[in-house]
């Protein structure tokens, strides 16, 4: 449980990671789209494997839950803007407000994502 839900946590900021700042270089493309709901997915089967690993172990601390599910929620926002964005082909005009967003709610996605691997670390050092 806790390897896999470590791997897609580690997937999720990989493809977060290019879809945010590749969106940004060249603009909102329908493949960053793709690489954002793959993210996305990532984040919530990570999310999921973690939440299996919490129930069989002890819940992590309050505040990285807290921090872990509105950065799930804001990138799931996020992804939402970029399909909107897509589908309604007003990339353009939909680009400015989706990158004015984008690097706060990657900026927060990663601090849940730092406090997770902090939180899981002091825990295996306190189990040694």
């Amino acid at each position: 449980m806790l390897v896999s839900g470590i791997i897609f946590m580690v997937l999720a900021l990989f493809f977060y990671t290019y879809a945010v700042f590749s969106g940004r270089k060249e603009g909102l493309h329908p493949k960053h789209l793709i690489v954002f709901g793959i993210g996305l997915l990532c984040d919530y089967l990570g999310t999921r494997q973690m939440s299996y690993y919490a129930a069989a172990t002890g819940p992590a601390p309050e505040w990285h839950n807290l921090s872990g599910i509105l950065s799930l929620a804001g990138m799931a926002f996020h992804f939402l803007l970029a399909l909107a964005a897509t589908l309604l082909k007003r990339a353009d005009r939909i680009n400015r407000t989706f990158h004015r967003v984008s690097l706060t709610i990657y900026s927060l996605w990663c601090v849940a994502f730092a406090s997770g691997a902090i939180a899981g670390m002091l825990r295996l050092s306190s189990h040694h």
